[in-house]
């Protein structure tokens, strides 16, 4: 697994494919733009208003259904202005079938060889509508009724024609197609008007028919006898309120005397003009005849005289009053009668009505049957006579709102844009690959996986020698950190691996220190030699020894009966050379034994006395026994063959790695293989890049 935060570290040990993939495939995109044909895009603006011909006014469907019919037709005429009639129009008015700016072969037709320019008409046309649908596309601008029809071509013109004339063609052929419908429409109406006019006709003479066979007359108010009954109602109860009144005044007037009259209590529609005179003269004498009362005697001849005129005049009011009770009388009994008559008219109007009851439901069944058919009729008639004026009335509002202009520019990305898409696609596809290689090679990319695996702290970061790491390395050498800087912090490394071997053998030297390479880390004898140096400079004695494959003695001619393995023939070599000598080693030994063991040892181990003070190294052996250090270099771990003599008799052990080339397989079989050994493990020496 990768660590996150291990990835900046592994893409710039890396940084040379980083490099080149964008440059590579910015390279790709230069030669795509610079051969890409041209492509001019433009685009028409339409204003689309459908609006259906309604053939019957009066739609049942509701409001909710109406709006939900309209919303799919907006959404179909995207595919109204891609169909065969409105492309055909296109066509047939560009002249497209014979242009050769739209009629070009693409790259795949002239290869494969498809296009071909002796087809027929139908196959000329069937292909000019593909290629204009492939040209073509519209879309609705979201919550509105404008449509956009976008074309791309390779001719500028020829792109803007296509588009205007797509939105024209669209706009005639959505006139033609409603003038169609109309005359379509007023056909059928005025067809099935002519059918519905005949079952008026038959209805109104079948009620006709049956009004004479049953003699049902009627006016324009309805049936004779229910207009009688309605009058005879009206006259019926006029007459009871007159009875009434009549009843009311005899009442009254039957229980009237003299006093009453006097006392002017008569009903007022009892009163006459002979009472009320007779009534004042009588009044008038009542008073003259109180005053005389009261100055004359009672025989006196003008009060007798007054009494005389006033009871002649009681006896006047008396007769009147009784000829009025007759009147009054009389008015009553007549009001009585007229009512009386009435009823019995009205009995026999409804027995008369009763008896044509019958008739009269079946006769409103057929009357409403010829209504409702001559309604129907009145509004096919109105519609068919408005269907026949409406195709000559323009009432499509769909419009053009802006036309097609001819493009300037081609369209496509950008020259710039396009290097930079490529150089950035390169440049993730270059870490990509590099994270995904890492992950399958499964290489050490992090410091704390290398701490995790030995338990042993980092001592010291160097940078990897450039020409061992190959031509990646190299390159990142050259954009990376100065040769001053990488110097510098190499020094500083070896200076503290230097101070850690002080601090670990402060008390127990001399030690043997052995330093062991795991994967593919190049040369790092220099790095060792100079750490060697260090230990010098601050006082200590120092030996410098590194492994050699054969023995000195052997280096200059090969044995003709070697083994074909040079490990094997060295290591045989040693254990013959340690059996010769009786040179066995006891396991609990912590230094590497006598003076001829040393030199036993140092067949295979070139030493090197570390003396700053002197121009060239001096030649040593590890017979020496005053060296406060023997530092070995003891090369790869897989490549050694001396490793099991030298981890049995070192002290400490430090372990180089690089990051990004050394196999996590290779790490976690070497720490398996020194775990007898984990506690001598000084530290960790990372190579990485620079």
């Amino acid at each position: 697994m990768i660590d996150i935060t291990d990835i900046p570290a592994l893409l710039k040990r890396n940084i040379f494919w980083l490099l080149l993939f964008p440059v590579l495939f910015a390279g790709i995109a230069f030669v795509f733009v610079a051969l890409k044909t041209p492509v001019y895009e433009t685009r028409a603006e339409l204003l689309v208003q459908p609006e259906g011909a309604q053939i019957i006014s009066n739609n049942p469907v509701g409001t909710a259904s109406n709006q939900s019919l309209q919303s799919m037709d907006l959404d179909s005429q995207t595919h109204i202005i891609l169909s065969a009639a409105v492309l055909n129009q296109v066509a047939n008015s560009l002249g497209l079938d014979d242009s050769p700016q739209f009629q070009q072969p693409g790259l795949r037709q002239k290869i494969l060889g498809g296009f071909s320019s002796n087809r027929s008409s139908a196959e000329s046309r069937e292909a000019t509508l593909e290629a204009l649908r492939e040209a073509l596309n519209v879309y609705r601008i979201e919550r509105s009724l404008v449509f956009v029809i976008v074309v791309k071509h390779t001719d500028a013109q020829l792109a803007a024609a296509i588009a205007n004339e797509t939105a024209n063609a669209y706009i005639e052929q959505s006139r033609t197609n409603r003038t169609q419908s109309l005359a379509r429409a007023s056909e059928s109406l005025s067809e099935q008007a002519e059918q519905l006019r005949g079952r008026v006709e038959t209805a109104e003479a079948a009620v006709e028919a049956y009004k004479a066979r049953q003699g049902l007359i009627s006016t324009a108010g309805g049936s004779v006898v229910d207009q009688q009954l309605d009058a005879l109602n009206n006259q019926i109860t006029e007459a009871r309120v007159a009875m009434e009144r009549a009843k009311v005044i005899n009442d009254q007037m039957a229980s009237l005397t003299l006093a009453d009259v006097e006392a002017g209590v008569v009903p007022q529609d009892a009163i006459s003009s002979v009472l009320n005179s007779l009534r004042v003269q009588y009044s008038r004498i009542a008073q003259q005849e109180a005053e005389a009362a009261t100055t004359l005697g009672a025989n006196h001849p003008t009060l007798r005289e007054l009494r005389s005129q006033m009871n002649n005049t009681g006896r006047q009011i008396q007769s009147e009053l009784q000829r009025i009770k007759q009147t009054v009388k009389g008015q009553f009994e007549q009001a009585r009668l007229t009512l009386s008559g009435l009823e019995q008219q009205s009995k026999n109007l409804q027995s008369q009505n009763t008896l044509q009851g019958k008739a009269l439901i079946e006769l409103r069944q057929l009357q409403s049957e010829a209504d409702a058919s001559r309604s129907i009729y009145e509004a096919f008639l109105k519609r068919s006579r408005e269907l026949e004026e409406l195709p000559e009335l323009d009432a499509n509002s769909s419009r053009i709102l802006s036309e097609a202009p001819v493009p300037s520019s081609p369209t496509g990305p950008n020259k710039i844009v396009a290097l930079g898409a490529g150089s950035l696609f390169g440049f993730v596809f270059a870490a990509a690959g590099v994270i995904g290689l890492a992950l399958l090679r499964g290489n050490l990319t992090s410091e704390r996986a290398v701490v995790t695996g030995t338990g042993a702290p980092i001592l010291a970061n160097i940078s990897a020698p450039a020409n061992d790491r190959g031509s990646g390395s190299a390159l990142t050498g050259w954009l990376g950190k100065p040769a001053s800087s990488i110097q510098k912090q190499n020094g500083i490394a070896r200076t503290r691996v230097a101070y850690a071997l002080r601090q670990a053998f402060a008390d127990e030297k001399p030690a043997n220190v052995l330093v062991l390479s795991i994967g593919n880390t190049g040369n790092t004898s220099r790095f060792i030699r100079n750490v060697a140096v260090e230990l010098h400079d601050m006082g200590e004695e120092v030996l410098f020894a590194h492994t050699v494959g054969k023995r000195r003695a052997d280096q200059s001619s090969d044995s003709t009966e070697a083994s074909a393995n040079p490990r094997v023939n060295t290591l045989n070599k040693l254990a013959m050379n340690l059996s010769d000598q009786g040179l066995a080693i006891a396991a609990n030994d912590s230094d590497l034994g006598s003076v001829s063991q040393r030199k036993g040892l140092s067949s295979y181990l070139r030493v090197e006395q570390i003396d700053t003070r002197r121009k060239y190294a001096a030649n040593a052996d590890l017979a020496s026994s005053y060296d406060d250090f023997l530092l070995i270099d003891a090369g790869n771990i897989d490549a050694s063959p001396l490793l099991p003599v030298l981890l049995r008799h070192c002290d400490g052990i430090i372990l180089i790695t690089a990051l990004g080339e050394t196999r996590s397989s290779d790490f976690e079989r070497t720490t398996a293989y020194l775990e007898p050994w984990q506690d001598r493990i000084i530290g960790n020496v990372v190579l990485s890049a620079v």
